[in-house]
């Protein structure tokens, strides 16, 4: 059957039915999986971009004090493991229709590694006075460090091929007593 290609059915002592148990089961199985693969990457993750010496943030981001050197993870790698807050902070929720799941972190930055942001930063200044109204940012950029996307796009056909096959199971044709 190809794809756009409407199909009618006329038997008025049938009717199609659909068991949402199996898919449900999937749903959580493949969202459980995309979760378990997005934690593994974070956990060993390796820092190839900037470098920062000292403390390299703020005590409570490096869990105190610590000199020496810190590697951050370049854009379009996973961000690099400092805590492992963000790799504990994924979660997994399916949807209460069970048509689909929603994975997130509970973190409040994990979307700005995945996405990106711009802005940031104080504002520029010539000389001892600010400019008026011309007050300009230093506009600063964090690239993408995706995490969750790879783990999605690494697995998006052996899970489709699973979510078709549980679909297909469920569907079905029966017989309405007249």
């Amino acid at each position: 059957m190809a794809d756009g290609i409407p199909i009618r059915v006329s038997a008025p002592s049938h009717k199609f039915t659909f068991d949402k148990k199996a898919l449900r089961k999937t749903m959580r199985a493949a969202g459980a999986e995309v979760a378990k693969a997005a934690r593994a990457q974070l956990r060993s993750s390796t820092g190839s971009g900037r470098v920062y010496y000292g403390s390299g943030g703020s005590s409570a981001y490096r869990g105190g004090y610590k000199s020496g050197r810190y590697q951050a993870s370049a854009p379009g790698q996973a961000p690099v493991r400092v805590t492992g807050t963000l790799a504990r902070s994924i979660k997994v929720r399916p949807f209460k229709s069970g048509e689909g799941v929603a994975i997130r972190s509970t973190a409040f930055y994990a979307l700005f590694l995945e996405a990106g942001a711009t802005g940031g930063g104080r504002k520029a200044t010539r000389g001892k006075r600010m400019i008026r109204k011309q007050q300009v940012t230093t506009g600063r950029v964090l690239e993408p460090r995706q995490f969750l996307t790879v783990a999605l796009d690494e697995r998006r056909d052996g899970l489709r091929k699973r979510i078709e096959a549980s679909v297909r199971q469920d569907i079905g044709f029966a017989k309405v007593k007249s």
